[in-house]
């Protein structure tokens, strides 16, 4: 578990491509050399906060167990080879994803979209309940920690959020995220997490999360609804679904021929295709047009 590694900054437009494209030249230890503050034009804790925020959407991974040395995942090599600029949306859910399923290094993301179950909150009750998980989970963690990670969060994905003219041209620089319309301002200090955009969230994007749940939880290729709905880093708890959004992507991947689905007889299966994840994102990206040229 790990909270408030972010220097408090959220990251920026920008911010994970430039990182992507050092790491693959440099290293991912050039982050920690004296020049990177220069070349990345942030100061030295934004830099550091890039470096973070690379971990925790695993655009890099370790490059063996238990090692402190990163480099590209195959994600982020995927990313760079399919949208250099992250100009696609399906990039940002892509990148949503990672970040709210990395209990590990974003632990406070993970928890707000698998545990937390409050559609409506504020500080006071984001704070209860995440305090309460740490405590549930025994892991030790200053206040002060958990509501850095609280407005980060917020930060993160508040599409309203209006930025005073008095910032810096730094802090005027929107994450990306929030345009995924996520997070919603409905009253001064209380936000309301919305339904998804079914026009924004593509169908192979959605059998990407759930094919990819399913292996990574070692479960045969017939699943149920409810895994869909109810389980820890599938789509249904990642993205917000209701389960009138599950049938819907259900229906739509099935018209893909990505899986079939069983509703008969009080049945509720769901029979997925032997199709790599990657090769659903193939798919997707192929069609979408994005360009390839870095």
């Amino acid at each position: 578990m790990s909270f408030a590694r972010h220097e408090t900054f959220y990251f920026r437009d920008g911010w994970l491509r430039k990182g992507m494209k050092l790491t693959n030249k440099y290293g991912f230890d050039f982050f920690k050399s004296q020049d990177a503050p220069d070349v990345l034009g942030m100061g030295k804790n934004m830099v550091q906060s890039l470096r973070y925020w690379l971990q925790a959407t695993q655009l890099v991974e370790p490059k063996e167990k238990k090692n402190k040395t990163y480099d590209l995942s195959n994600f982020g090599k995927y990313i760079l080879e399919n949208d250099p600029y992250f100009e696609d949306e399906g990039t940002l859910w892509l990148i949503h994803y990672n970040l709210a399923s990395n209990k590990e290094i974003a632990t406070t993301f993970y928890w707000f979209f698998n545990i937390f179950n409050h559609k409506e909150f504020d500080d006071e009750t984001f704070l209860y309940w995440l305090n309460n998980y740490t405590i549930t989970e025994n892991y030790k963690v200053a206040e002060s920690s958990l509501r850095k990670d609280y407005q980060c969060l917020v930060n993160t994905y508040l599409f309203e959020k209006k930025l005073l003219k008095s910032n810096s041209p730094e802090d005027n620089l929107n994450c990306p995220l929030r345009n995924l319309k996520l997070l919603k301002k409905i009253g001064p200090r209380t936000y309301q997490l919305n339904r998804v955009n079914r026009s924004s969230l593509h169908p192979y994007i959605f059998y990407y999360t759930v094919k990819t749940w399913q292996q990574n939880n070692d479960q045969p290729l017939e699943i149920t609804i409810s895994n869909i709905f109810e389980s820890h880093n599938n789509a249904g708890k990642i993205f917000n679904l209701s389960l009138d959004d599950i049938i819907y992507y259900l229906e739509e991947c099935q018209k893909l021929n990505l899986l079939n689905v069983k509703r008969t007889a009080g049945l509720d299966a769901v029979n997925l295709k032997n199709i790599d994840p990657l090769e659903a994102l193939d798919e997707y990206y192929s069609q979408k047009g994005v360009s390839l040229n870095a």
